[in-house]
């Protein structure tokens, strides 16, 4: 693309703004349990979290 990046990083980008976003949703809905049970069904979370 036109700032150097390629699609595939473009679209792993994409995926992991759609995750937060979903993410955010549950959690100002009523869902903190709901966010962590995804959180540990997530492929790749440790990465973002090293906590869980």
């Amino acid at each position: 693309m036109g700032a150097g990046t390629t699609v595939q990083e473009v679209n792993k980008l994409l995926k992991q703004f759609e995750q937060m976003q979903q993410m955010m949703k549950m959690f100002s809905g009523n869902g903190l349990g709901k966010l962590m049970r995804l959180a540990k069904g997530m492929k790749g979370i440790k990465g973002m979290f090293p906590g869980l």
